[in-house]
């Protein structure tokens, strides 16, 4: 491990005083040159997409420009037959630590904090700081602050102090967590949008929720029109729905491969079947006229 001195604060730039653990956020912190085998991802830590295409766009500053922003590990130090093994668990900045394995960097520098030995502080500081650089989508956000809430018993407000937010934003970030699974994996990979998902939240029949995502996805509806059709529903009482078609409507869904709604009138009434592109709607008329 190769020292390098006078750096600079490196990441205590990035972290809010919340978020500090003891150490006033004026302290200098050394820089050191470590392996980058000898260095382990944080399993706590709150992003799990990394785009491919942007961690080469990455790499290849990196293999010009070198790593200009520090990581931010703690060291451990484990008795084995072979003797005393030390590795470092990356805390913060894996983003570059992916990147700088792709540009084949040998070793990388880092700040080591021996402070970092609870699991809490470490998901603290690596939340802080994604959330700074805008790292998280919406589903991400909501999982690291529905960990620190579960795992570590911090409640919303807590949350807020930590990451610099108010709490009415950390309940409305976790609300998210309600969504069906597949609507979370359309916000995660940003199919759909935060107020897309708002709006879809406050929809509570499932069967309209459905409905109304897959105009979403279709590119039917903007998130203005999304909010505005969640706030008519609200405002309307519940119609009770006539239980006969509930079982019609999913045969036909799974016949058709397609989401269907039967709306029925005093006299007669319609069917509604939901495609998203030419395609779809090409395997449905197939499914009707054979």
């Amino acid at each position: 491990m190769k020292k390098l001195f006078g750096l600079g604060k490196g990441l205590g730039s990035l972290i809010p005083t919340a978020a500090e653990t003891g150490k006033q956020a004026s302290q200098k912190e050394n820089v050191f040159y470590v392996e980058i085998n000898r260095i382990k991802p944080n399993p706590n830590q709150p992003r799990r997409d990394f785009e491919e295409e942007g961690l080469k766009e990455l790499a290849k500053s990196i293999r010009k420009h070198g790593v200009l922003q520090p990581l931010l590990v703690s060291k451990v130090e484990n008795e084995s037959p072979k003797g005393l093994e030390v590795y470092y668990h990356l805390i913060a900045g894996e983003r570059r630590w992916r990147a700088s394995q792709i540009a084949g960097l040998p070793q990388v520098p880092v700040i080591i904090r021996d402070d970092m030995d609870e699991e809490k502080d470490r998901l603290e500081i690596a939340l802080v700081e994604n959330l700074q650089r805008k790292d998280l989508n919406s589903v991400e956000e909501a999982e690291a602050y529905e960990h620190l809430s579960k795992e570590f018993g911090l409640t919303q407000k807590e949350i807020a102090e930590k990451v610099a937010k108010s709490r009415e934003y950390v309940a409305n970030a976790v609300r998210v967590l309600n969504l069906p699974q597949d609507i979370r994996e359309a916000l995660r990979s940003e199919k759909i949008s935060r107020s897309h998902a708002k709006a879809l939240l406050a929809i509570s029949d499932m069967t309209q929720q459905r409905d109304i995502f897959n105009q979403i996805l279709s590119g039917n509806l903007s998130s203005k029109e999304t909010e505005n059709i969640a706030s008519s529903a609200k405002s309307k009482p519940k119609a009770k729905k006539d239980n006969k078609f509930t079982t019609l409507e999913k045969n036909l869904s799974e016949t058709l491969k397609a989401p269907v709604l039967i709306h029925a009138a005093e006299k007669g009434g319609k069917i509604i079947v939901r495609f998203a592109t030419l395609e779809e709607l090409n395997k449905i008329a197939k499914s009707i006229i054979d």
